[in-house]
């Protein structure tokens, strides 16, 4: 099992910030209450407020005028996750790269040796992400188990060993890539879901290279989305 990394305080106020930009509750050019009103309404200090508004403002989000406060500056950000003001463009290609090394390799293994048992795993996983889309949830902890089940399929140690060390930079990718995908009206979250659904038929079935072609088809729909919205 995979041991997910904990948020810290600011990235959760930030997160619950950022979705009340999605559905509306703020607009651009809204002004923030204050931070002092923001603190004793998430029940927490001004340092994490004053945090959670300086992660926002890194990736675009939120525009801070001294003596003025803090305003909706775009919902067409460079990013909508806080966790991606940590990576530039280099950062960003150099783990596409790896990730599709690693994940096209183990889905050609998985659809050659998984058991009964481990292709339940990747289907519970599915499910997972299906329940998320239908409750607008982001479903990134059931998409990043989706892949780690696969990788735990291939009966590689090594392999699975290796995507787990990245799995925590690879579970950001996800998220970002969902949030675009929630923000941008001509993607589908369901279309994501069915090229995962793909994937995982052609491994029921066994089908090495139609496994290896939809896992490559996901990873470059993934690629695409990132290089577009960051002009890698």
């Amino acid at each position: 099992m995979v041991k997910l990394e904990k948020k810290k305080l600011y990235e959760e106020i930030a997160e619950i910030i950022t979705e009340k930009i999605r559905e509306g509750t703020y607009k651009q050019g809204d002004k923030l209450p204050s931070i002092q009103a923001l603190a004793k309404a998430y029940g927490v200090g001004q340092a994490s407020i004053r945090e959670a508004l300086n992660a926002l403002r890194v990736v675009g989000l939120v525009e801070i005028k001294h003596g003025e406060g803090t305003f909706i500056k775009s919902i067409e950000a460079q990013s909508y996750t806080p966790e991606m003001a940590l990576y530039n463009k280099e950062d960003i290609k150099d783990l596409l790269e790896v990730r599709k090394v690693l994940e096209v390799g183990s889905v050609r293994a998985a659809a050659q040796n998984r058991s009964v048992a481990q292709l339940k795993k990747i289907n519970e996983a599915l499910l997972q992400m299906e329940l998320a889309m239908k409750n607008k949830e982001i479903g990134d902890d059931s998409d990043l188990m989706f892949h780690l089940a696969i990788a735990d399929a291939s009966n590689n140690k090594l392999l699975k060993h290796m995507l787990t060390e990245v799995s925590d930079k690879i579970k950001t990718i996800m998220k970002e890539t969902r949030q675009i995908w929630l923000f941008n009206e001509s993607k589908s979250i369901e279309k994501l879901f069915n090229e995962h659904t793909e994937i995982y038929e052609a491994i029921e079935s066994q089908n090495i290279n139609l496994s290896e072609e939809k896992m490559i088809k996901h990873l470059e729909e993934v690629e695409s989305v990132l290089i577009e919205h960051y002009k890698i």
